[in-house]
């Protein structure tokens, strides 16, 4: 999930192509949760529920890492993971343009 909150990955994901296998055809993908679904309501929905706002929070400190490891297992000096700024994704397409332009 971390990959796909890269920017080039996420413009990816956002803007896919009609899958008529997958829920909402793939136009109604949550980045955070990495999940699908049927129309924009219920994306909207689904960013109130307790399910993803604990995803919000998780995703707010960086991944473990290789060099995290072996920083804690005695190679190096331990930094400990920082924090960082999550939001929701927008919704709308318009705010997709407006975000893009600033």
């Amino acid at each position: 999930i971390d990959v796909d909150l890269k920017e080039e990955n996420a413009d990816k994901l956002l803007n896919q192509e009609v899958d008529f296998d997958k829920p909402g055809n793939a136009q109604f993908y949550c980045l955070h949760c990495a999940r699908y679904f049927i129309d924009d309501q219920a994306l909207k929905e689904h960013f109130r529920t307790k399910v993803h706002k604990r995803r919000m929070k998780a995703l707010e400190l960086e991944p473990y890492s290789i060099e995290e490891s072996e920083q804690a297992a005695g190679k190096g000096s331990y930094v400990p993971p920082k924090k960082r700024k999550i939001e929701t994704q927008p919704t709308d397409k318009q705010d997709l343009r407006m975000e893009t332009k600033d």
